[in-house]
């Protein structure tokens, strides 16, 4: 009785939160509209904080890192109040998912200490993740040296991570070294949860983690093999297990390309149909996030109510008000809207 009495709180939970979210045609009316207008008709989004503030600056442009940190704070928000219904493993998966953007804070400060640059300049630029914050960010920003701050790192729930990129660190010396296994290891670490969930839950994650693993892996290995010359054994290692339709023995294919264009000869025929027309690196991400957002939204309207919709819900969420906060930009901007709707990306 109390499972399902807990279930029932998070449905409805999600069934509200889920009003927030608009439809394409709503999202492509916006961007027609002068900001004043947007911000009156999103007052009942969750986004009365960032209204607030913009109309405290008279509608004027806020201070660098101030507008990326108003929204994320709106994501965190209804992350922790998902996160308080659920407990045990469930909430383990979605507080992990969560702290990617602590990875963020973390290769802040290598890349800062790298560069030697003063502790109040990396201060200025990490993200306030309030509480979700775990991170012992004094003793990282008063670390001597990048061997100091994985150290420091070993301490936390990110141990796991720390000490895979120190042994990374130990062979190679650089902080790219570390950033590439803080990623490796970070959805190493996510597989491994969500493998921790009730068999149903596994099975109905899986097609959209599935797909944001693939996209991952993908968008790395171009990465390595064409912008930082990486070998293909060296690329290969880095990527990680877990995805919908690369398997390994297509990823080993995959990291001997050379050229972009040789990508469509291995790719399976789900993953080639969707970036067929892209030309570029950026454009094939784009084709992978709009699927993994098809993906998302089917599920959040499926039926029965599962763990998946909380998370679908999250994934919708946090892509819309990476759009939101794009629009706000470009009118803060004076950009015209053809600008700005090529800014967040295809609306159908």
């Amino acid at each position: 009785m109390l499972e399902a009495a807990h279930y029932a709180y998070l449905q409805t939970l999600v069934a509200i939160f889920s009003k927030r979210l608009l439809s394409n045609n709503q999202f492509s009316s916006l961007i027609r509209q002068p900001l004043h207008e947007i911000l009156a008709e999103l007052k009942n989004n969750g986004l009365e904080n960032i209204s607030i503030k913009l109309l405290e600056s008279h509608l004027k442009p806020l201070p660098a890192g101030n507008m990326d940190n108003l929204f994320l704070t709106v994501l965190l928000d209804d992350a922790q109040s998902i996160i308080r219904s659920l407990c045990g493993s469930e909430r383990d998966f979605f507080i992990f998912w969560i702290r990617r953007f602590e990875l963020q804070n973390i290769k802040t400060i290598l890349r800062g200490k790298s560069l030697q640059r003063p502790k109040e300049q990396i201060q200025a630029e990490l993200t306030p993740l309030n509480q979700f914050s775990i991170l012992p960010l004094e003793k990282l920003l008063n670390a001597d040296n990048i061997t100091d701050i994985l150290h420091q790192l070993e301490k936390t729930p990110f141990a796991s991570i720390a000490s895979y990129g120190s042994k990374n660190f130990a062979q190679k010396r650089d902080v790219f070294t570390i950033e590439t296994a803080i990623n490796h290891q970070y959805f190493t670490v996510l597989n491994d949860k969500l493998k921790e969930l009730n068999d149903e839950d596994q099975v109905l994650l899986q097609p959209l983690l599935g797909r944001i693993i693939d996209q991952t892996n993908l968008i790395w290995l171009l990465r390595y093999r064409l912008a930082y010359a990486l070998s293909a054994s060296h690329s290969y290692f880095l990527l990680v297990a877990g995805g919908l339709y690369l398997n390994s023995k297509i990823l080993i294919q995959l990291s001997q390309i050379t050229k972009l264009e040789q990508v469509h000869d291995l790719l399976p025929d789900k993953i080639n149909s969707l970036i067929k027309q892209a030309d570029s690196i950026h454009q094939i991400e784009l084709s992978l996030e709009k699927d993994i957002i098809s993906t998302a939204d089917s599920l959040l309207k499926s039926k029965p109510f599962s763990l998946a919709h909380a998370f679908a819900y999250l994934i919708l969420r946090e892509k819309q008000l990476s759009q939101i906060h794009t629009l706000f930009k470009g009118k803060l901007l004076d950009l015209s809207d053809n600008e700005i709707s090529f800014a967040v990306g295809e609306i159908e």
